[in-house]
């Protein structure tokens, strides 16, 4: 399997991920006990439409593009995801004005970084296993 195939597969993580978060939130009440747990589900549920485009953009762009550009990309990629998340606020019927609009896009930015970045290093560690198990090989 070549990086790109495998980074495109992992544009996916975080809904499955999500889901697995919001099944044991759900079926255990884990949620309510564990912080990673309801940041994460809590960040499918904010993130989630605007991370789809997110995904359909990256999975189209990556298509066309060498495995060493797409893994200096997979770097970049929670950084180049903030812009979208400037809608989440509006969509969500951000209550009071223009700074408290600005203050949760700020804290929406955050969470982002820390869970966009968290993501990249489980993929590429994703990635070192898939390699060291033979399954895949680097294409220029």
């Amino acid at each position: 399997m070549s990086f790109g195939k495998y980074f495109r597969i992992a544009l996916f993580f975080p809904y499955l991920i999500g889901g697995i978060a919001a099944a044991l939130a759900f079926t255990t009440g884990f949620g309510v006990k564990n912080e990673l747990v309801f940041f994460t589900v809590f960040s499918i549920v904010f993130a989630g439409i605007p991370y789809a485009l997110f995904v359909a953009l990256a999975f189209a762009w990556s298509k066309s593009r060498s495995d060493s550009e797409i893994k200096k990309a997979m770097w970049l990629a929670p950084l180049l995801f903030l812009p979208l998340l400037i809608i989440v606020p509006f969509v969500s019927g951000s209550p009071g004005g223009f700074l408290q609009t600005i203050a949760s896009i700020a804290i929406l930015w955050g969470f982002a970084l820390v869970y966009g970045y968290g993501y990249v290093l489980l993929t590429y560690g994703g990635w070192v296993l898939i390699k060291k198990m033979g399954l895949g090989c680097e294409q220029t």
